[in-house]
């Protein structure tokens, strides 16, 4: 091991420097925040399975494992468009021993890495290695269902494309895990509002922007599940844990919003009833507070 290598991250720095480098000499640009977090966990992955621990600092979140930023305040990254961020080093470089063992595999891993995943298909693929680790069922399951509702990736029509739809959502929410009990109430109302919406042939926009609204909401217990992170510290954990009441009173209010669009009342469903019900308290409010301004 290399005489740095009680340092906090500082083989996450060499396999950040070292990647950042090897990928920019090869394609003469700088990698995208999506291959170089793909790159990262692999190694992570990797390196765990030779017995050596860089102690990455990351999640599973929205997209995959993710390095946590806060955690590696030498990588800068560039939102340089909506659906694009670069990744760049940020500070003064690292020193390290060539003849290091973790530095030697690092060097390996990143030169065969940056050779496995070029092409229109590179961060495909490197998604679905990483999901090959996912520490649920349901996170493959559900995968699907939002890949196959993404406007940008149907490439051909589908035949009964709501009936294709339906099948797949139950698939995944059959395997919803047990360990995400405290989220049950909303599971379920979003299980009936997706249903009402295929009941009410709602276009495929609607349908996928409720799929990821619930996708995100789930996706911040997701990562603070003790499966789903590792070397994040306390203060990030709490910081996570404080958002929790805000990011669920969010999500009901889209439901809410939902519902009030597709359900017209037209047979009797509980719990819609119950979701408008909170809807109209909501709006009562409100108007109340618009009266008084």
């Amino acid at each position: 091991m290399g005489s740095h290598s009680n340092s906090k991250h500082y083989y996450v720095k060499v396999a950040s420097q070292i990647f950042l480098e090897q990928y920019r000499n090869r394609n003469g640009t700088d990698s995208n925040g999506v291959l170089y977090n793909k790159y990262l966990t692999l190694l992570h992955r990797e390196l765990k399975a030779y017995g050596k621990d860089i102690k990455l600092p990351h999640c599973w979140y929205r997209w995959g494992d993710i390095v946590v930023s806060h955690c590696i305040p030498f990588i800068q990254w560039n939102h340089s468009a909506q659906n694009h961020t670069s990744v760049t080093w940020y500070g003064d470089c690292v020193k390290y021993d060539n003849k290091d063992e973790v530095v030697v595999l690092i060097k390996k891993n990143a030169s065969l890495f940056i050779s496995n995943h070029s092409g229109s298909e590179a961060h495909e693929i490197a998604k679905d290695e990483v999901y090959d680790g996912a520490p649920f069922r349901f996170q493959n399951e559900y995968r699907k269902l939002r890949e196959s509702l993404d406007p940008t990736n149907r490439t051909a029509q589908i035949d009964n494309y709501l009936e294709y739809i339906a099948n797949l959502f139950e698939s995944s929410m059959s395997t919803f895990p047990s360990e995400f009990k405290k989220i049950n109430s909303q599971k379920e109302e979003f299980i009936s509002v997706f249903n009402v919406m295929l009941r009410e042939k709602a276009s495929s926009k609607d349908i996928f922007d409720l799929t990821e609204y619930f996708w995100f909401f789930f996706c911040y217990h997701l990562r603070l599940n003790k499966k789903c992170h590792e070397n994040v510290s306390k203060d990030v954990l709490s910081h996570w844990e404080e958002s929790l009441p805000w990011e669920t009173m969010k999500f009901d209010h889209i439901l809410q919003n939902f519902t009030d669009k597709f359900y017209n009342g037209s047979y009797r469903d509980e719990c819609l009833e119950s979701i408008l019900t909170r809807r109209a308290e909501r709006m009562e409010i409100l108007d109340r507070l618009d009266s008084d301004l």
